[in-house]
């Protein structure tokens, strides 16, 4: 019964998600002007474009480096050029997919056993490749919920005292995960023990990069608003996680509509038109330039693969 319910619950969870969503775009976009958010696209600045791709290659060349050191995690003599762009095919078209681990891990297994790597090699990379942004994006939603924590209440319009809460109860998450790595505990003990974390260096470079490739990516949208949006950088955070956090639990293809339905929820003194206009923007630089890419070189991968490619890489 129990394996069953846990069969039926991540379904279940994003039916809701889903459904919640589109309740929310139905009634809030029933007034919106499609030509106000055209102009509210066009009114965006060349700067704020500029700034916007600037942090996007940030992020990307974050979870660029942080490929070469997971796969440097198992094979130290391993080279930098495969990981690097294999990197720059898998991030992206996993998160426009949707489902990112099991998108971009399809990716990932093409061109890793091409070159020789095991199954069960591939597996760890599957999973050490999720870790990142899940601890950036945690991490920094605690560090802004206490800093910030009446700028996060007001744009998440909940009292401060669970702002507190929440934040406090993530740092100690986070706390709790990396003194498990220093003491080098096996959570799944007997039950798989090839099982292990991380190392303690690889799990630095995990919050290192995992928060420079959120803060980039919060900094495209951030940039992209207009200027009703009225808001600090540290509650826009935590907004952008909620927001993030609740599309990527829905399964749903870069968590379009998930995304916007909670934007439009918390961000409700900017004009329905002038935040779409805005997020249209960023799914544009973030999403959709980084997606086409990422086919580009998986398919210049595909032509040169018989050449040899698989080697080169």
């Amino acid at each position: 019964m129990k394996s069953r319910l846990g069969k039926l619950l991540p379904p279940i969870a994003s039916f809701v998600i889903i459904a919640i969503a589109a309740l929310v775009l139905w009634r809030k976009l029933a007034a919106v002007d499609p030509s106000g958010v055209a102009a509210s696209f066009t009114a965006i600045s060349g700067s704020a474009l500029v700034l916007a791709a600037l942090f996007t290659a940030g992020a990307l060349f974050s979870m660029a480096v942080y490929e070469v050191q997971m796969l440097r995690y198992l094979r130290p003599t391993a080279g930098w050029q495969r990981p690097f762009v294999t990197a720059l095919i898998a991030f992206p078209i996993g998160h426009a997919v949707g489902l990112g681990a099991f998108s971009g891990g399809a990716i990932r297994y093409r061109i890793y056993s091409a070159a020789g790597y095991g199954a069960a090699d591939i597996g760890k990379l599957i999973l050490l490749s999720v870790m990142p942004f899940a601890s950036g994006l945690g991490l920094l939603a605690g560090v802004a919920m206490l800093a910030e924590t009446e700028g996060v209440a007001e744009a998440l319009h909940i009292q401060h005292q669970f702002v507190t809460m929440i934040g406090a109860g993530l740092l100690l998450m986070h706390l709790f995960y990396v003194s498990m790595v220093i003491a080098r505990v096996r959570p799944l003990g007997s039950w798989v023990p090839a099982f292990e974390l991380p190392s303690p260096r690889l799990t630095s470079i995990q919050y290192l990069l995992g928060v420079a490739e959120v803060l980039c990516a919060i900094a495209v949208l951030y940039v992209l608003l207009p200027p009703s949006a009225a808001i600090g950088f540290p509650a826009f955070v935590a907004v952008f996680v909620t927001a993030i956090t609740a599309g990527t639990l829905s399964g749903v293809p870069a968590g379009l509509g998930v995304f916007e339905s909670i934007l439009l929820v918390t961000l409700t003194n900017v004009p329905a038109e002038e935040l779409l206009g805005a997020v249209l923007a960023y799914r544009l630089v973030y999403e959709l330039l980084p997606f086409v890419t990422g086919l580009l070189l998986l398919l210049a991968y595909e032509a040169w693969a018989p050449r040899g490619a698989k080697k080169i890489l």
